[in-house]
Order: C-alpha cells, then structure tokens, then sequence
C-alpha cells in the first residue's frame, strides 16, 4: 500500500466515524460500529480494527478495500484502552465485559439481518479478533493477517505492557499465561463450529516464532480446515502491503 492509497484509506476512515459511526449499548460497554446493510445479500462481513501508531486513535480498517462487495458490513472499532488504541476487544481490569458486549453486537447483527454467510476479517490486532470472534459462529469463514497468539507475551513486551494492564489490571504471571492461553481455550472449545479459516503471514517477519509458528501448529494438529497464504517479508509492518489484496482474493471466491 503506497502513501496516496494510506492516505485515501485515513480519509475514507475519518467520513465513517462522522457520517455513519453509530454506538450500540451493551450490558456495560458503548461499542462504536458503522453498519452498511445491503438487502439483496444474505452475507455478512465483519471487519476488526488493528492497532494505530502511538499518538493515533483507533480507526476502521479496510473501508475501502471492500467498498465492491455488495453485502452487508460491519465494522467494529476497538477504541478502548489508555490511549483510545484499543483492548483487543476484550476487557478492562481483569473483567472481560467488552468481549461480552462485542459478542452481542455480533449476534444482534446477524440475527436482525437473517445472514447465511458470516466472514470475519482483520489484521494482527484485528487479525486476532477475526479468528477469536469468528471460531465462535457455526460455520463462518475467517480471514486473518499475521494474528497474535501468546497475546500475554507479545503484550508484555516493551510498547505494549499498558495495554496488558489496561486489559489484566495488573502484570504478572498469571495475567501473561491467562492470556497466553485464551486463544487456545477458545480454539479447543469450538472445534465441532466447522469453521474455516484463511490466513496470511510472513515467515520472516519477527511474530512468525513468537505467535504464528505455533497458532499454525495448533490449528493443524486439530484438522482444522486452513488455508494459507505464505510470504517472507521481514517486518509485520509489511502487512499493510500484502493482506489488502489477499482479502480480495479471498472474497472473491466465496462472495463473488
């Protein structure tokens, strides 16, 4: 993705959040959305935030990367945290309400639209929300780029721990290996949900070891159906560049 085409996104970003962001009340969270509704579709896609740079609010991701899919859209922004970056759309202090909220923002939506597909998609951050969320629906199709995985660890590294806290209340060890293995609990418990998920990810860049090494290796031990998209990139950066089109790809095999 070149700069013209970051700073179109910015802008198509901005119009979202002041033209159509709507606040839907959960039992304790405001979880900002904008919904785009297509009555001629029965496809649903749902689209998660990544993190922004410091200094920067959390804004929606991939507006324009989908604006020629005809179908109903969701997106869903995670503007919580210390500094509006985002929760990974889990909790606050150790009681994961925002999870709770977001979860029936979710079901809500696909009720009231009647959907018969539901495809679940973001990047790293997001990434991670797509397949945490999306194994949770009964046959949904997940597109992912370069998720997290041992989220404790990769949070308590330098530039993430206020995030741990913000989501733990505190740092320790037992906030770091609840977390660790949340994506692994989640994974075990929906393995008859028949999903199917797509992901792409650089086995060069630095998350590769840390996170995605061993997510590959879980989903595969457990005969998950996955679809991989392999680069060798060296930086997660990179992502901005290579998973845009890699959702096209995708969403033109099982939309168009």
């Amino acid at each position: 993705m070149n700069k013209v085409d970051k700073l179109l996104d910015l802008i198509k970003a901005i119009i979202f959040s002041k033209f159509k962001q709507r606040v839907f009340k959960g039992e304790r969270y405001d979880i900002k959305y904008v919904l785009e509704r297509n009555k001629n579709s029965k496809d649903l896609i749902i689209v998660f935030t990544s993190c922004t740079k410091v200094g920067q609010k959390a804004r929606y991701n991939y507006v324009r990367t989908l604006d020629k899919y005809k179908c109903n859209k969701l997106f869903i922004l995670d503007d919580f945290g210390f500094d509006k970056r985002g929760a990974y759309y889990l909790g606050e202090n150790g009681n994961f309400g925002i999870e709770k909220d977001v979860e029936l923002l979710i079901d809500k939506t696909i009720c009231n639209l009647n959907t018969n597909k539901n495809i679940f998609i973001g990047s790293s951050k997001g990434g991670y929300a797509a397949l945490y969320f999306g194994i949770k629906q009964n046959e949904s199709i997940i597109i992912t780029g370069a998720p997290q995985y041992n989220l404790g660890n990769y949070l308590n590294l330098p530039g993430h721990k206020d995030i741990l806290k913000y989501i733990m209340w505190k740092i320790d060890l037992d906030s770091i290996d609840y977390l660790n293995n949340l994506m692994k609990k989640s994974i075990n418990k929906y393995l008859e949900n028949s999903n199917k998920i797509y992901i792409h990810y650089s086995i060069k860049e630095e998350t590769y070891e840390s996170d995605i090494k061993d997510l590959i290796s879980l989903l595969d031990n457990k005969e998950i159906e996955v679809h991989k998209d392999i680069k060798e990139y060296k930086y997660h950066s990179e992502l901005t560049r290579f998973f845009p089109q890699y959702i096209k790809n995708i969403l033109d095999e099982v939309i168009m």
